[in-house]
C-alpha cells in the first residue's frame, strides 16, 4: 500500500512538472530594437514571456536620502575644486556619475525636479572635465508616459470605445500594412481622443515639420507611407525623446542597432537623434524585418520586441497548425507591451490620417523643415556658428540635436551643420573674415594646474598617444599649465553618408516639396523654388 502512495505521488508530481514546463517555455522579454540571432529556443530552454516586473522602485525616505547624497557630492566637488584638490576633484566626479547613472534607471525618479537639478550640475561638471559622459541622459518626452497609461487600460480590458467603424476612404483601401479595427484599436483610438489635446493635437502640429522628411525618404527607400505613424507610436516625434531603457530619437533606437543600420554614436555625436539619418536607418531596419516576417504587422512587432521573441511565436504556431500567422494569430502569446504596440500604431494611423473624421480641429502647422546644410572645416562652438550665422544659438542646436556637446567634432573632413534656412550667405561672408588661427580646423586646449596628458586626451575623446604625438614632434612633452595643446582630429563619416552628392559643398534643403541646390561656383545659392522660399524657424519638440 505504501509503494502504490509512493508510486501515485511521483506520478502526479510528474504530470504537474511537466504541465509547469510547457507553461514555462517562453522567450524572454523585449527590448526596444535590440536584435537577436534567427535561432529559435533550444529545447528545454526556460523563460518567461512577461517576467515579472522588477522591484527597482525606493521607498520615498530612501530617494529623498539618495538625492540628498548627491547634493552633498556636489557640495564637496565645489569646495575640492575652490581647494584645487584634483585628485578629489576626480574621485568626486567619477563617484557622482556612477551614481546618476544607476538613479536614472529608477522609475519616476528622473521626473523630480530636484533630481533633474542636481543631474544637470553635476553632468555639467563632468563634461567641463571630460567631455559628455556616454549614454547618461535623462529619459525625456511624454510619449512612454503615454504608452504605460494606454497600456494599463488595454491590459485591464476596460469596455470605453467611442469608435465603431473605419471611415469609408479607408474601408475601401487594400493598405499594405493592414489597418485592422478590433477591440485593442479601438480602445486606443478612445483613449487617445480622451487626450487629444495633451497628445493628438501636439502630434498633429509636429507632423507638419517631420512628415514630408519621412514620405520622402520612405519612397526611395520602398517604405509603405503608413509606417511614418510609427514615428509617433515610438516618440511623439520627439527628437529628443529618451526611454529608460536608452532608446533615443524619433526612431528609438538603442545604440546597438543604431550602430548595425550606420548611425555614429560617440561622444561627440548621436545620430539616433539626427531625424534625416535616423529614419533612413529606421527604413532599412523595416525593410529587413519585413523580409523576415513577410508581413507588416509581424515587422512592427518585432521592430518593439526583440524579432527572435515574434520569431519563435511564428515558428510555434507553424508547427501547430500548418499555418503561417498573422500577427492577431500569434497576439495573445507576444509579451504584453508588443501585444499594445501594433494596437497603439493602427490607431494612431487612423486618427492622423483622418482628423475630420474624428472631429480633431485643424491645428496650427509646425515650422517647415528646412535648412542650409553646410560643411564647416573647424571645430566651432555652437555660439560661434550662431554669430556668425547671426542667429540665436537656440536655432542652431534645435537643427542639430545629434551634437552631444557645445562644439562641432573635430574631425578630419568637414562637419556638415544645418544653419537655418536662409542664412547660409551671411555665415559664408563672416566666416571668410575669421582670422586663419581661428579657421584651424584642430581643436586647441590650454592646459589648466593639476591637468594630466591622460585626462586631456578623455576629455577630447582621443588616445593619449596620439595627443602626446601631435604635441611634441618626437620629444618628451613639457608639461606646464597654460601650454597650448592641439587636439588630434578624429575621423567622422556621418555627414559625408547622408551627402555623398554634395561633393563637399553646402546645400539648401527644404522638405515638402522637397528641393535640394547646391552653391554655385561665386559661393552664392542658386536660385529657384528653395531659394525663393521664405525663412523658416527650426523645429523644436
Amino acid at each position: 500500500m505504501q509503494k502504490r502512495t509512493l508510486l501515485l505521488v511521483a506520478a502526479v508530481g510528474g504530470v504537474i512538472l511537466a504541465a509547469l514546463w510547457r507553461h514555462s517555455v517562453r522567450p524572454s522579454a523585449p527590448t526596444s530594437n535590440t536584435s537577436w540571432t534567427n535561432s529559435l529556443p533550444r529545447t528545454g530552454t526556460i523563460a518567461h514571456a512577461n517576467p515579472p516586473a522588477p522591484q527597482d522602485t525606493l521607498s520615498e525616505a530612501e530617494t529623498l536620502r539618495r538625492i540628498e547624497r548627491l547634493y552633498r557630492l556636489q557640495a564637496d566637488l565645489m569646495q575640492a575644486q575652490a581647494a584645487h584638490e584634483t585628485e578629489q576633484v576626480k574621485s568626486i566626479l567619477n563617484t557622482a556619475i556612477g551614481e546618476l547613472g544607476t538613479l536614472v534607471e529608477r522609475p519616476g525618479l528622473a521626473r523630480r525636479p530636484r533630481f533633474r537639478r542636481v543631474f544637470h550640475a553635476l553632468t555639467s561638471e563632468y563634461e567641463t572635465r571630460y567631455g559628455a559622459p556616454d549614454t547618461l541622459r535623462l529619459p525625456q518626452g511624454d510619449i512612454h508616459q503615454m504608452r504605460s497609461g494606454l497600456f494599463a487600460s488595454l491590459n485591464r480590458g476596460e469596455p470605453v470605445s467611442l469608435v465603431d467603424e473605419l471611415p469609408s476612404d479607408l474601408r475601401e483601401q487594400d493598405l499594405p500594412v493592414p489597418l485592422t479595427l478590433n477591440r485593442p484599436v479601438r480602445e486606443s483610438m478612445s483613449f487617445l481622443l480622451q487626450h487629444k489635446q495633451r497628445y493628438l493635437y501636439p502630434w498633429l502640429r509636429r507632423a507638419s515639420t517631420y512628415f514630408p522628411m519621412i514620405e520622402q525618404i520612405f519612397a526611395e527607400e520602398g517604405v509603405p507611407d503608413e509606417l511614418k505613424y510609427l514615428a509617433i507610436a515610438e516618440s511623439g516625434l520627439n527628437p529628443h525623446a529618451e526611454s529608460r531603457a536608452k532608446a533615443s530619437g524619433i526612431w528609438q533606437f538603442v545604440a546597438k542597432t543604431g550602430r548595425r543600420y550606420g548611425l555614429s554614436i560617440d561622444p561627440w555625436v548621436d545620430e539616433r537623434l539626427d531625424p534625416e539619418k535616423a529614419t533612413r536607418a529606421a527604413a532599412r531596419h523595416l525593410k529587413d524585418l519585413h523580409a523576415r516576417f513577410g508581413d507588416w504587422q509581424l515587422a512592427l512587432a518585432g521592430y518593439n520586441c526583440d524579432p527572435g521573441v515574434v520569431q519563435y511565436h511564428v515558428y510555434e504556431y507553424r508547427q501547430r497548425t500548418g499555418q503561417t500567422p498573422s500577427f492577431w494569430d500569434i497576439y495573445q502569446e507576444l509579451p504584453e507591451e508588443t501585444r499594445n504596440y501594433v494596437p497603439l500604431f493602427t490607431a494612431t494611423a487612423i486618427l492622423l490620417s483622418n482628423p475630420a473624421d474624428f472631429n480633431l480641429k485643424r491645428v496650427e502647422a509646425g515650422p517647415r523643415y528646412a535648412f542650409d546644410y553646410v560643411p564647416v572645416g573647424a571645430a566651432l562652438t555652437i555660439e560661434q556658428v550662431a554669430s556668425l550665422a547671426d542667429v540665436e544659438p537656440s536655432k542652431v542646436r534645435a537643427l542639430n540635436p545629434e551634437l552631444r556637446s557645445n562644439r562641432l567634432p573635430p574631425s578630419e573632413e568637414p562637419y556638415y551643420v544645418r544653419l537655418p534656412y536662409g542664412t547660409y550667405p551671411v555665415f559664408a561672408e563672416n566666416y571668410a573674415a575669421l582670422p586663419a588661427e581661428e579657421r584651424d580646423p584642430s581643436l586647441k586646449h590650454v592646459l589648466q594646474s593639476g591637468e594630466t596628458m591622460g585626462e586631456v586626451a578623455q576629455r577630447y575623446h582621443v588616445e593619449r598617444s596620439r595627443l602626446v604625438e601631435a604635441n611634441t614632434s618626437g620629444y618628451p612633452v613639457s608639461m606646464r599649465v597654460g601650454q597650448r595643446l592641439t587636439i588630434p582630429e578624429t575621423e567622422y563619416a556621418g555627414n559625408a553618408r547622408i551627402t555623398e552628392s554634395a561633393d563637399a559643398e553646402p546645400l539648401r534643403v527644404r522638405y515638402g516639396s522637397r528641393t535640394v541646390r547646391s552653391i554655385d561656383e561665386g559661393g552664392a545659392l542658386e536660385t529657384g523654388l528653395a531659394a525663393s522660399a521664405s525663412e523658416s524657424s527650426p523645429p523644436t519638440p
